[in-house]
């Protein structure tokens, strides 16, 4: 039941954007004039690269960077491959990277998660190249907002391993159990449900990484999907809703592509946690919350995984069951609105607000009584009475003046 008088907005209004503080006409209203003639508007996160250094080359640069640190990137892993060869040509005994036996070793996901972590580096290169403020990758604040992350991450965990539990229980007692063995990951979907546990081998140190090393995953991928790679497209888009959407749809699209062949379940399953994530990074104003939901998700999935012995087939899984797939786009979507809500009622910022620059200061002639902006003249002060000085030999030395004196001029009866 509503709240009756209540000022804050509903969960709907919430999701669309239709609040007091960001209706259209609101967040392109110029506010701040500059001395160069320009207007700084406050800006949602999809055009926050969109402010007073704004040019129509400035997204070139950015794009330049970004392709030169993949391409530095690129030669760095080529390099290492060329060790690897010579080192194998000299007879030492190397494991083969591309063997699934390494991938799903510590050293393979520690090396895996790492690489996709320096999405961040990247991403802040980018942004600071294009807009000369780094942090507004992360953040409208151009900073990141750690309660908001961390809070967000504690919540994200408990609603996906309570949802996750708690469905496949409910598949498993109504004769669908989640995660068969076609769909490549997560519990066995035999008559046991969850129990037992049959853990892989080196599961400690597994864990180790993966608790360590997967925020930092999560986080490169969002900073480069929904971060820079957003701000990019909507850098070029004018209009406040068409640089809402058409990065959110971009980004969505390539961040379900860039996981390779999948089924349209697996596909529709990874396109929705886009979009969502989209949602969530416009209506909080940063990455934070999207980082924590994603850094949840695969923390959940890879826990699973190693308490299962089936890391290989969660990293290289390529299709869903219809079912588990409409389960985990219905889980994603609940934890989202969740979490959105929870944001939400913390009040983010929500627009990039650019300081205004201070005015120059005067270097030429003053005209006369010009007095500058909030000089005030000092109060006037009588002038008190001089301190005596030295008196002069044979001189009267300064004393009161006798009632009825001349006090301006001779006494009576001198003569002058």
């Amino acid at each position: 039941m509503p709240r009756t008088g209540s000022s804050r907005p509903g969960f709907w209004s919430t999701v669309a954007g239709v609040t007091d503080a960001m209706t259209p006409d609101a967040v392109q209203k110029s506010t701040a004039p500059t001395s160069t003639g320009a207007t700084l508007a406050p800006r949602e996160y999809p055009q926050a690269l969109r402010g007073p250094k704004h040019r129509w080359w400035r997204p070139l640069l950015g794009l330049g960077v970004m392709v030169a640190g993949l391409a530095v990137l690129t030669g760095a892993l080529l390099l290492c491959v060329l060790a690897f060869v010579i080192a194998e040509s000299m007879g030492a005994e190397l494991p083969d990277p591309a063997s699934d036996a390494f991938l799903v070793s510590p050293a393979g996901m520690l090396i895996t998660n790492l690489g996709l972590a320096l999405g961040i580096p990247l991403a802040l290169l980018a942004t600071w190249a294009q807009a000369g403020r780094a942090g507004l990758v992360s953040s409208v604040l151009g900073r990141v907002r750690w309660r908001l992350l961390l809070g967000g991450l504690g919540l994200a965990l408990l609603l996906l391993v309570t949802l996750s539990v708690g469905a496949d229980i409910l598949l498993t007692q109504l004769g669908f159990p989640a995660g068969g063995e076609d769909a490549g990951a997560g519990p066995s979907a035999d008559e046991t449900g969850l129990w037992p546990l049959t853990p892989a081998s080196g599961w400690i140190a597994l864990s180790i990484v993966i608790l360590l090393t997967t925020p930092l995953q999560s986080a490169g991928e969002e900073y480069f999907f929904r971060g820079w790679l957003s701000q990019w497209i909507g850098s070029w888009l004018r209009w406040r809703w068409l640089a809402v959407v058409v990065p959110a749809v971009v980004t969505g699209l390539l961040f379900a592509l860039a996981h390779g062949a999948q089924s349209p379940w697996l596909f529709a399953d990874r396109l929705v946690f886009g979009l969502l994530a989209s949602l969530l990074v416009w209506r909080t104003g940063g990455l934070e919350i999207a980082v924590a939901m994603h850094a949840a998700n695969n923390l959940l999935a890879f826990g699973l995984a190693i308490a299962y012995d089936e890391l290989a087939e969660s990293l290289l899984i390529t299709e869903v069951p219809p079912l588990d797939g409409a389960v985990s786009i219905a889980i994603t979507i609940l934890t989202g609105a969740v979490l959105l809500w929870w944001a939400r009622r913390r009040d983010p910022d929500l627009v990039v607000t650019d300081p205004v620059p201070p005015e120059p200061m005067r270097t030429g002639p003053v005209a006369p009584g010009y007095m500058a902006p909030g000089y005030m003249a000092p109060a006037y002060t009588a002038p008190g009475p001089l301190a005596p000085g030295p008196v002069a030999p044979g001189a009267a030395a300064p004393g009161p003046v006798a009632p009825g004196a001349a006090e301006d001029g001779p006494a009576n009866g001198e003569n002058t």
